[in-house]
């Protein structure tokens, strides 16, 4: 693809949850701005990829490693809450009812959709689970759009 634009829609169609029309208009529309604007995008995108990396510990996203939940004296070391992505995270500690510490996945395993343990971390690498009595899996909504129950206290 020598065409920019095409290139463009092609590569922000590799996004999750983003299709080909969707990725037409964000084109389209990143079309529109200030050169400014879409450098400081460009920009956001490659300091991401440069800074941010999974902690040692927990894999969660970090910049610092280990990360912050990670080396916090504080949080309850006996309780593990484990989570699939690092953007499960945010929306747990936002609860303020959670102390203890976490575990990305970094993924879900699927057996029919062909995603099993292969690429996955491995045991030996969950440093954070020595010395855990206790973990928790918050709920999380189906693919039919279900609630969790709004009783998940944690460990």
């Amino acid at each position: 693809m020598s065409d920019p634009l095409a290139r463009l829609v092609g590569e922000l169609s590799r996004l999750p949850g983003i299709g080909p029309k969707t990725a037409t208009r964000l084109a389209h529309f990143l079309l529109k701005v200030p050169v400014a604007e879409a450098e400081a995008l460009a920009t956001a995108i490659l300091e991401v990829k440069a800074k941010l990396f999974h902690c040692s510990v927990c894999n969660s996203i970090t910049a610092v490693d280990p990360c912050r939940y990670c080396s916090d004296p504080q949080r309850d070391r006996t309780c593990i809450c484990v989570i699939e992505e690092a953007f499960n995270l945010e929306p747990i500690e936002r609860t303020g009812e959670f102390h203890g510490l976490y575990h990305v996945l970094m993924g879900a395993l699927s057996p029919h959709r062909g995603i099993g343990r292969t690429g996955w971390p491995s045991r030996a690498s969950w440093n954070g689970w020595r010395g855990s009595r206790r973990s928790s899996s918050p709920p999380t909504p189906t693919s039919r759009g279900r609630r969790p129950p709004s009783t998940w206290r944690g460990c």
